[in-house]
């Protein structure tokens, strides 16, 4: 099945990092440009195919690049800054919003009833 996802792209000053808003905790770390797209594909594929082998529900792909903008731009407060124990975020030297489209494999039901190998179960 394939998916595609807005995905932000932020270089800082030493390294890249990339997220997708309508996939939270999926997130990825690289040194290069070509690093952080190989990590953000390998990283929400997998993590999209963990949530479906786990009976999770699909994060729905929605967000439009507008949306992204504003997701992003939103300022964190400093409530949460301080929890994280960040005094102040690491400086931005760009941000990139661009679709990234992934190819993910949908697990096998683990109860297939069509299975004509399978034993029926026994009612006691």
């Amino acid at each position: 099945m394939k998916l595609k996802y807005v995905v932000v792209f932020e270089q800082l000053t030493t390294n890249w990092g990339a997220y997708a808003p309508d996939v939270p905790g999926c997130g990825s770390v690289g040194d290069t440009w070509e690093e952080i797209c190989k990590m953000i594909d390998e990283g929400l594929t997998a993590h999209i195919e963990w949530m479906l082998e786990d009976g999770d529900p699909l994060p729905e792909p929605k967000m439009s690049i507008d949306e992204a903008i504003t997701y992003h731009s939103e300022a964190i407060s400093d409530d949460l800054l301080a929890r994280l124990g960040i005094d102040d975020p690491p400086p931005t030297v760009s941000t990139r919003f661009e679709f990234v489209e992934i190819n993910v494999q949908v697990p096998e039901p683990a109860n297939d009833l069509s299975d004509p190998l399978r034993e029926p179960a026994s009612v006691g």
